[in-house]
This record gives C-alpha cells, structure tokens and sequence, in this order.
C-alpha cells in the first residue's frame, strides 16, 4: 500500500513529479499547478504545509501502482466483488493542532469563488455502513463551512438522523482509497473495502474521538457535524469547466484538526483533467463490470473531451452486428449520467483522439449506425440539457463505429 507522499516518491523516482523549492504565495498556486505538466510538490508555501497536486492522472495511477491500464481496471473491477474488510488498529499517528481552517492552505482557484474551497476531502460517515465519499467545502470562517452533499449514501444518512451527523474529512489519501472514494456503487459499500480488494490486503484504519475510523494513512483529518444549519454555497467550476450554481447546502463545524508530521496538503484544481479523471475513474469499473459480461471487451476510456464524465469510447472485438448496441445500453444503463457512447474496433486506440476521429469518419454512417435515446435522465453537470423533476433530461447517443462482418475488413485498414 501506498501512503501519499509514497505515491509521490514514487511519481518522482519515475521523473513524473515536478519539486519546487521556492517559495510560492497561496495566491499564486492554482497558476503553478495549471502550468505544470507533472505531478507538483511545493514545499515552501508560507504555511506548515506543503501542497501537492496533478497527482490522480491515468498516466500517474499506471505509474504509482505498476500496472498497464488494462490490468488496473481489471484489478477495481475485481475487488468490487472482492472486498476486503479494512482493520482498526491501536495506533494514532495523528497530532492535534489549532482547529482553525484558515492555518491550512485552502486556496481560492478562480476569481469567481465565493470564497476558498476545500476539494480533495473524502468524508467519512458510519451509519449502517461506513461511506466513503468527496464533497466540496466552502470554509467560511474558522470552523464553519457550506459543503455541497449530492443525494446519494451521505445525504441518506444525514436526513435518517435528523440532518445532524458526526464526519471525519479526510484530505491526502492512499492512492487507492483515493478512486475508490469517487466510485459511486449501487448499494451502500465500504470503500475502504474496495480499495483492500485492489491491494489483497486490508486497509489500516484509527477510531477518532468522535467515533468515526479513517485510515491511518491521511494527511489531513478534519472532525466536525454536519448540521441542520443551512448556508450559500457557490458558483463553483464544475468539471465541464462552466459554473454549477448556486444552492443552500448543509453548513459543516470543525472541532478538531489532525494531521500527520511534515503533512502534504492535496489541492486539486476543479474544472481541470484531474478533477473529471478522479470522477471519472469512479465511473469506469461499474461500466467495465458490465460490459464484460456482455462483450469480448478490449479497452474503455473517458477522455479530456467528453470531461471524463459525459463521453465513452470503447473497444471491443466484435462477433455480431448487433453487439454494439448491447454495448452501447449497458453503458448508458452502467453511468446513469452518460450522455454519448462510441463504440469500436479493436485494432483503433482510444486513447488516441486522431484514430478515434479517423474510424468515426470512415467506418460510422448515421443513418445506420447512430442510436438515439430521447428525453433521457441526464446530468446536472450538462449546460446543454433540460431541467427535470430529477435528474435534467437529455438526448442520449450511441455511435456504432465498428465494420459491418458483412464487409470485407481488408477495405477498412489504416495502410499508413
């Protein structure tokens, strides 16, 4: 397993971390991060933190954990039906600090926010099962916040008690609890058990004093309520790069503060690659489970131009002409906030934009391979969608760009 700042060492033995000495003001932060094309530590900024960010990549997750993507989706993919239970130790690798947010480095990304956000922290709630989950934090003064919580395991458990339940935030986790924090499972599950499934070995965990265990690897532990209080939170750039709006969400109180020796805070930037890839990967086990049984399925990706949440390209070798459209479905049914599938060979890479664009153009003919799923559940992240009484209504599409078996396959090959 891998602690945060191991994953980094690991990232900068690989030449794959950019390390930055000097000193760099909050202000100026977000502008470092967006021009780095590596991961980045900065190890003087003005507070008792160093700030890392550009970490949750493909390229970098490949790195951290050795694997080629294939494999690493087949290990998620294998421990959501592979859970192994995490441990709680008697260990408290933490030290306490002033509980005042504005000691830490929470940054302010564009000039639009409202104020500085809070974006990497994954909550943890204990209900009938721990939930593992990131919501975004608006801190607002010392110890008050507005955090936007998505109806979904967190917000369940909040409303079953009253809207008033004790949290542990953590920020700068093991890669692996990392994405397993963003994947959003049908039933209630235990991340932490997920992420023990990828390893083949259980996660480590610490009770807090609040009664809530998070695992011993996080940087950073906030300790607070969510509380029936309301308060504004937003506009805030989402992952398609436009404004969510605004809303009265949950206001969150901090108590406590914890954090390991020499902590690395994780601030990631929203709207950008790493913001849609994090949510994204989330989203990808769930659809490669599916389409695997379904499917001789080669390689799926969401890419930076369907925002990691909106687009799928998948691969796979075909042995019907009926089979991308299967494939298409599950997928839409697998991602409920999928808007566009492509489907397509095995000998193109989807990872590519160029042969992904050059097969739609000479192997995809609309009036027969185009599907078309009008006023569907959509997302709320989507500009152009319609509003809905759930979620907004959209016009979902399939793209079968696949040769027809009935072809001769000869006529469809790249020469150069």
């Amino acid at each position: 397993m891998y602690g945060f700042k191991q994953a980094l060492e690991k990232l900068e033995s690989k030449q794959k971390l950019h390390r930055v000495k000097e000193h760099v003001s909050l202000e100026d932060v977000p502008r470092r991060i967006i021009r780095s094309d590596k991961a980045i530590l900065l190890e003087t900024t003005g507070t008792d933190y160093q700030i890392a960010s550009n970490v949750c990549t493909r390229e970098n997750f490949c790195t951290i954990f050795d694997m080629e993507w294939k494999e690493l989706q087949d290990r998620v993919a294998n421990a959501l039906d592979n859970p192994i239970d995490p441990v709680l130790v008697d260990a408290q690798p933490f030290e306490e600090v002033k509980p005042d947010l504005r000691k830490l480095p929470v940054l302010k990304y564009y000039d639009s926010d409202p104020g500085p956000y809070i974006t990497s922290g994954v909550f943890v709630t204990e209900c009938e099962k721990r939930n593992l989950s990131y919501h975004r934090i608006l801190v607002r003064g010392r110890d008050t916040c507005t955090t936007r919580i998505c109806h979904r395991h967190t917000w369940d458990c909040y409303v079953r008690n009253n809207k008033n339940i004790d949290v542990a935030i953590c920020i700068g986790l093991d890669p692996a609890l990392l994405f397993a924090a963003a994947i959003s499972t049908k039933e209630p599950m235990d991340e932490t058990g997920i992420a023990g499934g990828f390893y083949g070995q259980a996660v480590r965990m610490a009770r807090m004093e609040n009664g809530i265990s998070v695992p011993l690897s996080a940087e950073i532990v906030l300790l607070g309520k969510l509380t029936p209080e309301e308060g504004e939170e937003g506009p805030f750039v989402d992952i398609t790069g436009t404004y969510d709006i605004v809303r009265q969400q949950p206001v969150l109180k901090i108590t406590k503060i914890l954090r390991q020796k020499n902590p690395v805070y994780y601030a990631l930037i929203p709207g950008r690659g790493e913001h849609s890839f994090l949510m994204g990967f989330g989203k990808l086990p769930l659809i490669y489970k599916e389409l695997k049984r379904i499917c001789n399925l080669k390689d799926l990706a969401f890419t930076d131009g369907g925002i990691n949440w909106l687009g799928c390209s998948v691969s796979i070798e075909k042995r019907s002409d009926d089979e991308p459209k299967r494939v298409i479905e599950t997928a839409l049914e697998a991602h409920k906030s999928l808007k566009h599938v492509y489907v397509f060979d095995d000998d193109i890479d989807i990872s590519d934009p160029e042969d992904r664009f050059w097969a739609l153009t000479t192997r995809f003919q609309a009036d027969k391979d185009l599907y078309t799923y009008p006023d569907s559940p959509g997302s709320s992240l989507d500009p152009s969608s319609e509003p809905g009484e759930d979620r907004r209504r959209t016009c979902k599409t399939g793209f079968d760009c696949t040769i027809p078996l009935s072809k001769e396959r000869m006529d469809f090959k790249k020469v150069i």
